[in-house]
């Protein structure tokens, strides 16, 4: 079940709101692409050392293991409420 999160408690780790919805929309895009990368690995593993006449097989297995991974905007917010994202400043060169 969905919890409500008050804005204030989410503010409380960026300078706004508009900043804390950034943070977490960039690492959540972090997490989706590591977790592509791993499915993607697995996938191989499993078309190397299994054969399948048909290739629906391999996606169906792949497609079970992405739908018990933990979504990544979850993951992203629970790691902003609990202070391990923070921003950082890239200067450009002069």
């Amino acid at each position: 079940m969905a919890e409500t999160l008050p804005l204030e408690e989410i503010e409380k780790h960026a300078s706004n709101i508009y900043e804390a919805i950034i943070l977490i929309a960039k690492r959540a895009r972090q997490i989706n692409e590591l977790q592509k990368r791993i499915l993607d690995n697995e996938a191989e593993a499993i078309s190397q050392t299994e054969e399948f006449d048909d290739e629906g097989v391999n996606a169906d297995i792949i497609e079970r293991q992405y739908l018990k991974l933990p979504k990544p905007t979850t993951i992203a917010l629970n790691e902003l409420m609990e202070g391990k994202l923070e921003r950082v400043d890239v200067e450009e060169p002069e």
